[in-house]
């Protein structure tokens, strides 16, 4: 994996999707720490694009935002913002419970 300037990582050509996966994983840990962090509860996730760019990333903020929908696969959609949807067909979606 390789990080670019603007702070994406990226998957080297020789990626096999078990290296996707695996940085897929990695990133909803890290997420799920981080609400757990918070006094949240610990699910994380992250949103790939096919070829390793992280698009989103987040965590579930129920507890701390007193939110019924604040899912970490919804802070994840968050954070990638407004794409068109040929971008989302091209993703995958990670969640983990810490």
């Amino acid at each position: 994996m390789e990080e670019t300037g603007t702070g994406t990582l990226t998957l080297t050509a020789a990626a096999t999707a078990h290296d996707l996966d695996a940085q897929g994983l990695a990133i909803a840990l890290s997420e799920a720490e981080k609400g757990l962090a918070q006094g949240g509860i610990p699910i994380g996730s992250a949103l790939l694009r096919n070829d390793g760019t992280l698009t989103g990333a987040g965590h579930n903020m129920r507890v701390q935002r007193s939110s019924p929908t604040l899912h970490a696969e919804i802070a994840a959609l968050e954070d990638a913002g407004r794409l068109p949807a040929s971008v989302y067909r091209d993703c995958t979606l990670v969640s983990i419970p810490n």
